[in-house]
């Protein structure tokens, strides 16, 4: 196991700037998702993380889909989980776009558009070497108008502080050597 996390340089000049400001969601294009309240997080060893990832693209790149920077811990997936298992109403809107309600609600939680995903597969990874995050509450996402299932309309996540995201910058570059896969599959099997 590294002393220092495997991205610590992303936490300080030059390339905190960079990260923090995609950790907020913006790019060249402007701001759209990302979080507020902000701050750095030092993730604990041993501890699961979870990852909704798009199905297509697991599909086709099962490595990429699952190194992506975007994440929840297990207190985070387990309430969106209970509360995806005992929505009525969830339950009905979910079937009725053919997914699993646990998408849905993570889709409602962390303010996923279809055009970015369709949280049709999760990722449980266990944490192996140091690695930092960033944490913070989901904003309003924006559509550029990819997916004609969004409708058009924006994302803004439900507002419980309860709910925080992961943003782990760099994870790419570290995902085998931080985590080990413990479980990935269908939503539907959660």
């Amino acid at each position: 196991m590294s002393p220092d996390p495997l991205n610590r340089d992303c936490f300080f000049p030059p390339k905190l700037s960079t990260y923090e400001q995609a950790a907020r969601g913006f790019s060249a294009q402007g701001q759209n998702g990302g979080m507020s309240q902000v701050q750095r997080v030092h993730l604990s060893v041993g501890q699961n993380y979870y990852r909704f990832c798009d199905a297509a693209r697991f599909a086709s790149d099962p490595l990429r889909a699952a190194a992506g920077g975007w994440w929840a811990d297990h207190e985070v997936f387990s309430k969106v989980r209970s509360v995806a298992g005992r929505s009525a109403t969830m339950a009905r809107y979910a079937q009725g776009l053919g997914e699993a309600t646990l998408s849905y609600a993570a889709k409602l939680y962390f303010a996923i558009p279809y055009e970015w995903g369709d949280c049709g597969v999760i990722v449980v990874a266990r944490l192996t070497d140091r690695i930092d995050a960033f944490r913070g509450r989901g904003l309003t996402a924006y559509l550029g108008g990819a997916d004609v299932r969004d409708g058009g309309a924006k994302y803004t996540p439900i507002q419980d502080p309860t709910i925080s995201q992961l943003f782990i910058p760099e994870l790419h570059l570290y995902f085998g050597r931080a985590f080990s896969i413990v479980r990935q599959g269908p939503a539907s099997t959660f």
